[in-house]
């Protein structure tokens, strides 16, 4: 591939925008697509208390297989486009400035991000899968990252050799300077093009230190292939820990929709423990409105409830935790007990608590 100056600040402008644009895009497509609605829109909205008999007609089903399928390959393809976006931008960049070990924590922090995304809507579940798709982000944003720097190196070469602004704009001059590039390649490395500047990059060796100190230090071959092998492992690991993180967090075993973490239904006072574990015993969640208020005061039972605030077809669990300050005023928690409750059980309970948004 050969591009001129003109070329070159037309894509950087381009991918500068479209950039953008996927980071507002991907996310809502990745939603529509998984039929789910964003984190975001989840974490605002409180969970609406159903009865028995009002329960909706048409809950969310659980994604088919095609559907499931369809999704990982949008998302797939989606996770490459992101990587080949994040890669050159970081390129164009490191231009500029570069700082060792850093960059690449951004990219793989970037490459997280996706592969955070792509877990929570295309459902991954196993191990292969985030393996398969971490890899794939990291070869896209790492191999996007160097080739940029490729085509930066032809247009540097372009600009010596050809000094005015006509000449480097001119197609055969274009050709000129390629072939020429790819001749030197070849009698250097015995490779022409990408792979030949690869190993041209390695054989000069990754110079290091400009940024803190007046002296420079040379890694030479060896230690280059090894400092290109670290920033690309600094990636993938950073890119595999999200996405581990993403995916054990608990679902719903019907719907398969994410839980969005614990929500505070209230608490009361610690001189009604007995009170309280007996009604949780009892089921008597009627009695549970009465007793719990929104913000009692510490020292005190609080309830927080986990479950699928989407279809309410799965089991949920209901939580009550001491609690208390200590001797510097800080709050601390301890587990009470731990209570399972059914599909019908949630829905009773949710009519007479409401979520307080902690």
């Amino acid at each position: 591939m050969w591009i001129n100056m003109n070329e070159t600040i037309l894509i950087i402008t381009v991918a500068s925008i479209v950039g953008v644009l996927l980071g507002r895009i991907i996310p809502w497509l990745a939603a529509r697509i998984g039929k789910v609605r964003p984190a975001e829109t989840q974490a605002n909205n409180q969970v609406e208390a159903r009865t028995i008999s009002k329960e909706p007609s048409l809950l969310p089903q659980p994604v088919g297989s095609r559907r499931s399928v369809a999704t990982l390959v949008i998302m797939t393809l989606l996770v490459v486009v992101w990587g080949l976006m994040v890669g050159f931008a970081v390129s164009v960049f490191s231009h500029l400035l570069y700082i060792v070990f850093l960059f690449p924590l951004v990219m793989g922090i970037n490459s997280g991000k996706m592969i955070v995304n792509v877990v929570q809507k295309a459902k991954i579940r196993t191990a292969s899968q985030l393996i398969f798709l971490s890899i794939l982000s990291a070869v896209a944003i790492y191999g996007t990252f160097h080739y940029t720097k490729y085509i930066g190196f032809q247009v540097k070469a372009l600009v010596e050799i050809f000094s005015g602004l006509d000449e480097t704009t001119e197609e055969e001059n274009l050709q000129v300077t390629k072939a020429f590039l790819d001749y030197a390649l070849e009698e250097e490395t015995g490779h022409s093009g990408f792979l030949g500047y690869i190993l041209y990059e390695a054989q000069q060796g990754v110079t290091i230190g400009r940024l803190f100190r007046s002296t420079t230090f040379n890694l030479g071959p060896a230690l280059t292939w090894l400092y290109w092998l670290m920033e690309f492992g600094i990636i993938l690991g950073v890119t595999i820990q999200k996405g581990r993180k993403a995916m054990n967090m608990s679902s719903c075993e019907a719907c398969g929709n994410w839980h969005s973490g614990e929500k505070h239904l209230g608490g009361t006072a610690s001189t009604n423990e007995t009170i309280l574990l007996e009604m949780l015993k009892q089921k008597d969640f009627t009695g549970l409105g009465t007793l719990i208020q929104k913000n009692a005061e510490v020292p005190s039972l609080e309830l927080y409830f986990q479950g699928c605030q989407v279809c309410g077809k799965s089991q949920s669990q209901l939580v009550v935790r001491r609690t208390f300050q200590s001797a510097k005023g800080n709050l601390q928690f301890t587990d009470a007990t731990q209570t399972i409750l059914q599909p019908n059980e949630s829905v009773l309970l949710l009519n007479q608590l409401s979520f307080s948004g902690d």
